[in-house]
C-alpha cells in the first residue's frame, strides 16, 4: 500500500507540477461549496450529490491533468526514450491510473457522504459503480487522444469533445430520487434499473475500446515518433 501510495504521489507531482495546488485548490472550492450548499439545504431538497460533489470536479480537473500524460516526454525531446524502455505502455498507464484512481476515491467518498446526509435518498450501488465506470472512461478517452495528438491543449479538447457525444450516457445521474424507490438502500427495483445499465454499458464498452486502441498505439512506438 505505501509503495502504490508513493507512486501515485510521484505520478501526480509529475503531472500536475507546480499546479497541483491550484488544481487542489480548484477541487476544494468546488466540492467545499457543493458540502456548504448540501448542508444548508432543507432535507427534502432533491440534491444532485453525484453531479456536484463527484462528476464536476472530475470533469474540470481530470481531463486537463490527464491531457499532458506524454505531452511531457514530448516537450522534453525524450519520447523515443520513454518509449523504448521494457515497460512503456506501464509507464503511461500508471499516470493514468493515478488521476483516475485519486478521482473515483474521491468520489466514492462524497457519494456515501451525500447518502448518509440524505438517508439514503437514493440507492448507494449504482452510484458507486458509476463513479468507477466514469473514471475509467475518462482515462482512457485521454489516453486514447494523447497517443495520437501531439499537444495537451488538443487532447484535452478533443477529450472534452468525446465526453460530450457521450453525454447521454456519461452525465445520467444515479442519485435522482426518481431513480429507484428511496427504500432501496443498495439497488433500485424495475423498469428503473434500465436506464442505468443502458448507461453502464455505453461507458464500459467505450473504455474497453478506447484503451485497446490506445494500447496497440503504445505497442507501436514508431508511429508516434512520426
Amino acid at each position: 500500500m505505501r509503495r502504490l501510495l508513493r507512486s501515485v504521489r510521484l505520478s501526480l507531482g509529475f503531472l500536475l507540477g507546480r499546479r497541483a495546488a491550484l488544481f487542489a485548490s480548484i477541487d476544494l472550492l468546488v466540492v467545499g461549496s457543493s458540502l456548504w450548499s448540501m448542508l444548508l439545504a432543507p432535507p427534502e431538497k432533491n440534491f444532485a450529490v453525484y453531479h456536484y460533489l463527484f462528476l464536476i470536479p472530475a470533469v474540470a480537473l481530470a481531463l486537463p491533468a490527464l491531457a499532458g500524460m506524454i505531452d511531457l516526454e514530448r516537450r522534453a525531446g525524450c519520447l523515443d526514450l520513454a518509449l523504448s524502455a521494457p515497460d512503456a505502455e506501464g509507464y503511461f498507464l500508471r499516470r493514468a491510473g493515478a488521476v483516475c484512481g485519486v478521482i473515483a476515491v474521491q468520489g466514492v467518498v462524497m457519494v456515501i457522504l451525500g447518502w448518509t446526509y440524505l438517508d439514503a435518498g437514493f440507492p448507494l450501488l449504482p452510484p458507486l459503480i458509476q463513479v468507477a465506470a466514469v473514471s475509467a472512461f475518462l482515462g482512457a478517452v485521454s489516453l486514447f487522444w494523447a497517443v495520437r495528438l501531439r499537444t495537451a491543449g488538443a487532447v484535452w479538447l478533443a477529450s472534452a469533445v468525446t465526453v460530450g457525444l457521450a453525454g447521454r450516457w456519461f452525465f445520467f445521474d444515479p442519485t435522482d430520487r426518481k431513480f429507484g424507490s428511496a427504500h432501496r438502500l443498495l439497488w433500485p427495483e424495475g423498469e428503473e434499473v434500465l436506464p442505468w445499465l443502458a448507461s453502464l454499458a455505453v461507458l464500459a464498452a467505450g473504455a474497453t475500446l478506447f484503451y485497446l486502441y490506445a494500447r496497440r498505439r503504445l505497442r507501436r512506438p514508431e508511429r508516434m515518433l512520426s
